[in-house]
């Protein structure tokens, strides 16, 4: 946007060089009046998620979630990955733990053909003290089996998806290590 208010600025300069008598200030004009445009329009951008938005309030009232880093040069490359890391930080998401004794309550903990469910499946669960009837279905990130002197074996389950970077974000930075390793290549 910058280039853009400079080209403006120059044209108008040089079009009054049209005068007779007048000398071309175009480009002393847009030197003079850099730091006065300079990233002041369209220098910040904003998103709002449509979905998101009307699922926190329905009468349009509600909160800005998050400032990303990096979304200081609006309308970019960089920009939009700041964006999308942003809504990929902020969104919900429900993680729990759950103790069990591994077939207590009719489910056996382990692998494809020795147990019910393993890392990877979705299970459903519930939280105490959640409303009635209300069931997260989510994939068991982690397992631990646990047991001591004084306490049986028993199985500490963790239910729900800890990602701690936006799939798309780690996209880019491997397609930019593979641009660069062509570069020092010499290939590109």
């Amino acid at each position: 946007m910058n280039e853009l208010i400079s080209v403006a600025i120059q044209a108008i300069g040089d079009l009054a060089a049209a005068i007779p008598g007048v000398p071309p200030l175009g480009g002393i004009a847009s030197t003079i009046l850099m730091p006065i445009f300079s990233n002041v329009f369209l220098a910040f951008g904003k998103w709002k998620d449509p979905a998101r938005a009307n699922r926190l309030s329905t009468k349009g009232f509600y909160f800005h979630e998050k400032f990303s880093d990096g979304g200081d040069k609006a309308y970019t490359i960089a920009w939009l990955l700041s964006m999308r890391s942003g809504l990929w930080q902020t969104r919900e998401t429900t993680t729990h733990k759950i103790t069990v004794e591994d077939g207590a309550s009719g489910y056996w903990v382990g692998q494809p053909g020795f147990g019910h469910f393993f890392i990877g499946d979705r299970i459903g669960s519930t939280i105490r003290g959640m409303k009635p009837g209300r069931i997260f279905i989510d994939r068991v990130s982690e397992l631990t089996l646990s047991w001591s002197r004084t306490e049986s074996p028993h199985w500490d389950i963790v239910v729900g998806a800890y990602e701690p970077e936006d799939p798309l974000v780690q996209a880019w930075e491997e397609f930019e290590e593979v641009l660069s390793i062509l570069h020092d290549l010499g290939v590109i």
